[in-house]
């Protein structure tokens, strides 16, 4: 605007002025300039990313040690009783007894609800996702006949599935 009003004055003071805006003009599109103008935008981009990073980092090292138990459970062999991975699920803060998982597990297709000898097996589905293995136990009477007791059991893979669902909800 300044320069404007000045080029507008057609008296020396105006042409003072208008070369004093001109003379500003050339030196700020000046390549060094320029440049100088883009490394410090540059520079606080950088900086900024840095810190990103750096707290990204972070959070990346103090989550290593739940990474490394996560996949050490997912792969391994061990299973629990559904018992036990209520008390795991109330140690991450979620208010669940064994009760109350069985019966969630029941509304929610991963146990079959059916009264029978399949009563709290396991459904199609949380068998293909490989959430439950079923142990099978031959026990015998002192009459001498046999039976089988079966159990169901949460996997590695299962406790996980489980743990991130309810922390989800």
């Amino acid at each position: 605007m300044a320069k404007e009003l000045a080029m507008l004055q057609r008296n020396e003071k105006g042409k003072q002025a208008r070369r004093y805006f001109i003379r500003i003009e050339e030196d700020w599109n000046k390549p060094d300039k320029v440049m100088a103008r883009a490394l410090k935008i540059a520079d606080r981009e950088i900086n900024r990313l840095r810190l990103i990073s750096e707290t990204q980092q972070a959070k990346i090292t103090e989550m290593r040690p739940k990474e490394i138990f996560a996949d050490s459970v997912s792969v391994s062999d061990g299973t629990i009783l559904i018992g036990e991975l209520a008390k795991i699920l109330r140690g991450n803060g979620i208010e669940m007894g064994e009760k109350r998982l069985f019966i969630w597990l029941r509304e929610n297709g991963y146990l079959i609800k059916r009264k029978g000898t399949d009563y709290n097996a396991p459904t199609q589905k949380s068998m293909e996702l490989e959430l439950f293995k079923v142990k099978e136990t031959a026990i015998t009477h002192s009459d001498g006949h046999v039976t089988v007791s079966k159990t169901t059991k949460v996997t590695g893979k299962g406790q996980i599935y489980f743990v991130n669902k309810f922390k989800a909800a």
